[in-house]
């Protein structure tokens, strides 16, 4: 007759394996050296040792790529799609009854933000927009075009409005370069589209993204009489961050306000 614990050892010295007909003498002798204290600290210690290295093994690697390419780190802040706001229109600028003929060719995409290197940092789009005011060189004369663009970095749609901002690559004074511009597409179709920019009747200095003026502008026929297809935004959502541990982005540099009035 066995005692309980010889029935004990008995029954786990001569259990079958499963996956085949080897007693798991092993296993028992494993279990009882570890009862009697001799490898309970080691087998633990290994565990621990073995699920650090587990979950410290992808950001290990992750920083060893980030050495090799000496590169900050970009990441998408969420699964958030990119919005988009493309499209031509002629418009008419309220602030110049007599020559009121604006054109903006837009082909935007992207996002506000993204997070490079744990700090999230605002301008996350691409694209150009480019415009045309289409008006006479001196008082009297012919109309003509008169072209500039815009190297855009930010993007934000809600709905049918999106602000969009960049840099312009015509020749303004340094603290007007940031321009930004809002386009509205109308649900009663192109034609009641509308839009704005942050010159003209918007002080044009020190523009920051995302503080596009209202849609002043609405969608017209062209100097021509041909109406153009208008503008489409698309709402890819706001992009939060996945790591809560993400930091703010940092305030832009001063600008210095030079009176134009």
């Amino acid at each position: 007759m066995f005692t309980p614990e010889q029935e004990w050892r008995h029954r786990r010295t001569h259990q079958k394996d499963p996956r085949g007909s080897r007693t798991m003498v092993v296993n028992s002798e494993l279990e009882r050296r570890a009862r009697k204290g001799r490898f309970t600290r080691g087998v633990i210690g290994a565990g621990v040792v073995a699920i650090a290295a587990a979950a410290v093994g992808t950001g290990t690697a992750m920083a060893g790529s980030d050495d090799r390419t000496s590169k900050p780190v970009s990441k998408p802040v969420s699964k958030a799609k990119e919005s988009h706001v493309t499209g031509d229109a002629w418009v008419k600028f309220p602030g110049d009854p007599e020559t009121p003929y604006r054109r903006f060719i837009v082909d935007v995409h992207g996002g506000p933000w993204k997070i490079v290197d744990g700090k999230m940092e605002w301008g996350a789009a691409r694209g150009t927009i480019r415009f045309n005011h289409f008006a006479p060189d001196k008082p009297g004369g012919p109309s003509k075009d008169h072209w500039g663009s815009i190297k855009v970095d930010y993007v934000m749609a809600g709905g049918p409005v999106a602000v969009v901002s960049g840099i312009r690559q015509d020749g303004v004074d340094a603290n007007q370069k940031r321009g930004t511009l809002t386009f509205y597409q109308s649900p009663l179709g192109h034609k009641h589209d509308r839009m704005g920019f942050s010159w003209g009747i918007v002080n044009p200095q020190c523009q920051q993204m995302g503080t596009g003026p209202a849609p002043f502008s609405p969608a017209s026929a062209g100097p021509d009489g041909r109406w153009l297809k208008g503008y489409t935004v698309k709402d890819g959502g706001i992009p939060l961050p996945d790591d809560p541990n993400v930091q703010p982005p940092e305030n832009p540099p001063n600008c210095k306000f030079k009176k134009i009035y």
